[in-house]
């Protein structure tokens, strides 16, 4: 019996481990990314990173599928990506970046660094209203979004098969009525 008692904090702490981490294998519970494939992106106002004096709402969004890519100057995911991002502007693909938890001179200097792949690019560092609604919990984050505003397809980190997974989704959007 005095042998067990021994055991019992090694059992306890065992249990405490268990309970602590069992819930970490559950990628989802920990960064719930709402689906929001076939609704509509949602209303929203906010500042515009490259011009801190104008605002940008759902007006301002393109009037034709585009892709909306949630990024950040810190993130090395974000880096490895935009030489992607660039191809794809490149070939007349419209890109609106949101930032995520990013400092607007941080992301100005970022985009200064390496490069500009966005016709837009939405500031939600003060009020996060849009990371928070789109339930973002990683960047980089992308979504594609038809000429309705509706969001078709969204992607959550880095994909190095970005283009290969996002241009035939639009070029098919672009076809669409």
């Amino acid at each position: 019996m005095k042998k067990v008692l021994l055991f019992l904090p090694l059992f306890f702490l065992i249990g405490i481990v268990a309970f602590l981490t069992v819930p970490l294998m559950n990628k989802e519970a920990l960064s719930p990314t709402e689906d929001w494939q076939d609704k509509p992106f949602p209303e929203f106002v906010g500042k515009n990173l490259l011009d801190p004096n104008a605002r940008i709402t759902n007006l301002s969004l393109p009037q034709e599928p585009y892709i909306l890519n949630v990024w950040g100057s810190w993130c090395t995911w974000c880096i490895k990506e935009f030489p992607i991002l660039l191809k794809l502007k490149a070939q007349s693909v419209p890109i609106v970046g949101l930032t995520y938890s990013d400092q607007p001179n941080d992301a100005r200097e970022a985009l200064s660094r390496w490069g500009n792949p966005f016709t837009l690019v939405i500031d939600d560092y003060e009020k996060g209203f849009l990371i928070q609604t789109l339930k973002v919990s990683s960047a980089p984050s992308s979504y594609l979004i038809d000429k309705h505003g509706i969001v078709r397809y969204q992607q959550k980190g880095y994909n190095p098969d970005f283009e290969k997974d996002f241009l035939p989704r639009l070029e098919a959007l672009r076809k669409a009525p």
